[in-house]
C-alpha cells in the first residue's frame, strides 16, 4: 500500500499548532471566568483587586488601565473586558474574602464614585486609613445614583479630612441621591474633620441617599475647634430625599466650635423630604439628642435610648417590633437582624454558606450570641462492684455433681483485682474417705 506524501510545510504547521495548544511544564493556566458564580458581580479576594475597583467604577468588568489587568489576570486578551463578563456585562463587585487594607495599602485613596453594586457578602474589610484633603473620604469618595453598598463590614477604620466644606463617613464621604446602603455596619474606628464647615459621620458625611438595617459604633469627632461642623453617628447631614429606616448609632459624637451640631444619629437633618423610621441612638454613650439640629421642612423623630434599653428585645418586639424590613426594593421582609440576649445590641446576619438560612455567626467581624451549653447532672464516681460470692454447685459443676466425690468440707476464697479485672482463687477441701485432699481452682 502507498503512502500518502504529505508536504515538510504542513507537518511543521501542525507541530506548531501543537507547540501552542500544550502549556509549558509548570504552567498553570488562568481561570476562565471572573463571575464564578453567574450572579453579574466580579468576585474580590485581594486587596489588590479592591484597589482596582477604582478604574471600573460602573462594575463592567471593561477597564483598560495596567493595574487593573496586573489585579485581574484572567482577561480576554483581545480586549479590556473580563472573562465571564462578555461585551461589559457585569454590574458591579463582590468580596469572596476578608480584607485587610493595612499591609499593601497602608494610606487609602478613596476609591471615587461608584454607581454599581458592592457587595460585602458578609466578608469586612479592616485597617482602612484615609487622610484627605480632598472633598469626599471613604472607602469611596461617593456612592453615586445607582450606587448600592449591602452586606460589608468596616472594622476598625480611620477616616481624617482635612480641608473646609469636607464629607467624610467610613463607607463614603457622600450618599447621593438614588444609592442604597443597607445591611451593613462600621465597628469601632475613627472619623475625624479637622477643617471647619465639613460634615462626618459612621457611615457616611452627606446623605442624599436611603441607609436601611445598618449600625456604627464608630467614633465622630472634630480636631480641636472647627466651627459649623455637622456630627452624626450614623450620618453628618441628611439632605433633601435622605432616608434612614430601621437602623442605629452607638458610638460617642463631639465637636468643638462655632455652629457646630452633634447628633447620637444624624448631625443636621436639612430638608423637607427627609424621613427617619424607627431609628435610635445610644444617649449613654453618645449625645443625648439623635439629632444634633434641624433645619427645613418638617421634624424628623429619632429617638434616644440608654444602652440598657437598646440591648434589651430578644426578637422583633418592643422598639424593633418593625425592624423586619424590605431591605433591597424586592418586596419581601430579608428578616436582617439578630437580637442575641438581653445584653446584646441588634447584629446583622449573612449568608455565606449559601444555605438560605442567615446567621449572625456568617457575618465577618461581630461577636454574636452562642446559647450556652444546657447543664449537665454531676457525674457520680466510679465505684468497683464486688465480685459475685463463690458458689462451687454454679461455678464449678464438673465437681460439685460428681458422685464419686462428697461435698467439699472447707472454701477459702482469695480475690485480687477489681471490676472486670478481678480474679477470684478458691480453695476446697474435700473429703474423699480414707483422705482429704486440697483443690486449688
Amino acid at each position: 500500500m502507498r503512502r500518502a506524501w504529505i508536504p515538510p510545510i504542513v507537518i511543521a504547521a501542525l507541530l506548531a499548532l501543537m507547540l501552542l495548544a500544550v502549556p509549558p511544564a509548570g504552567a498553570q493556566m488562568p481561570p476562565t471566568d471572573y463571575d464564578a458564580d453567574d450572579d453579574g458581580l466580579i468576585e474580590i479576594s485581594t486587596p489588590a483587586q479592591l484597589n482596582a475597583v477604582r478604574h471600573d467604577l460602573n462594575g463592567n468588568g471593561d477597564a483598560s488601565h495596567a493595574d487593573y489587568a496586573a489585579a485581574f489576570t484572567n482577561r480576554d486578551t483581545n480586549s479590556a473586558t473580563l472573562m465571564g463578563c462578555p461585551s461589559g456585562t457585569c454590574t458591579g463587585y463582590e468580596l469572596s474574602a476578608d480584607l485587610d487594607l493595612s499591609t499593601d495599602y497602608a494610606s487609602w485613596t478613596p476609591l471615587g464614585v461608584y454607581t454599581a453594586t458592592f457587595d460585602g457578602n458578609g466578608y469586612r474589610i479592616s485597617g482602612l486609613t484615609v487622610s484627605t484633603g480632598a472633598s469626599d473620604a471613604g472607602l469611596f469618595s461617593q456612592l453615586g445614583n445607582n450606587g448600592v453598598i449591602r452586606q460589608l463590614a468596616l472594622i476598625s477604620p480611620s477616616v481624617t479630612i482635612t480641608a473646609a466644606g469636607s464629607a467624610a463617613g467610613a463607607l463614603a464621604g457622600q450618599l447621593v441621591a438614588g444609592s442604597l446602603v443597607h445591611r451593613s455596619y462600621v465597628q469601632g474606628g475613627t472619623i475625624t474633620n479637622s477643617g471647619s464647615t465639613s460634615f462626618i459621620g459612621g457611615i457616611t458625611g452627606i446623605q442624599d441617599g436611603a441607609i436601611r438595617a445598618s449600625y456604627s459604633t464608630a467614633t465622630v469627632r472634630t480636631d480641636g475647634s472647627q466651627n459649623n461642623t455637622r456630627a452624626g453617628g450614623l450620618t453628618g447631614e441628611m439632605q433633601t430625599s435622605a432616608v434612614i429606616t430601621a437602623s442605629y448609632a452607638a458610638g460617642p459624637v463631639s465637636v468643638s466650635g462655632s455652629g457646630a451640631s452633634a447628633g447620637g444619629l444624624v448631625g443636621r437633618s436639612n430638608g423637607g423630604s427627609t424621613v427617619i423610621t424607627n431609628s435610635y441612638c445610644d444617649t449613654t454613650v453618645g449625645p443625648s439628642a439623635c439629632i444634633g439640629s434641624q433645619t427645613g421642612g418638617s421634624t424628623q423623630a429619632a429617638t434616644g435610648y440608654a444602652t440598657s434599653d437598646l440591648q434589651q428585645p430578644t426578637g422583633y418586639a418592643g422598639i424593633y417590633a418593625n425592624w423586619n424590613i424590605d431591605t433591597d426594593g424586592d418586596s419581601n421582609a430579608d428578616n436582617p437582624w439578630d437580637f442575641g440576649t438581653s445584653s446584646h445590641y441588634p447584629l446583622l446576619k449573612a449568608d455565606k454558606d449559601g444555605d438560605n438560612t442567615a446567621a449572625c455567626s456568617e457575618f465577618s467581624g461581630q461577636t454574636c450570641y452562642v446559647p450556652p451549653a444546657p447543664p449537665q447532672a454531676p457525674r457520680r464516681p466510679r465505684s468497683e462492684p464486688s465480685p459475685p460470692p463463690y458458689n462451687p454447685a454454679h461455678d464449678h459443676p464438673e465437681i460439685y455433681q460428681n458422685p464419686r466425690h462428697e461435698m467439699a468440707t472447707s472454701c477459702e476464697v482469695h480475690t485480687t483485682g477489681k471490676g472486670d479485672d478481678a480474679v477470684a482463687t478458691s480453695t476446697l477441701t474435700f473429703d474423699l474417705g480414707d483422705y482429704t485432699r486440697p483443690l486449688t481452682l
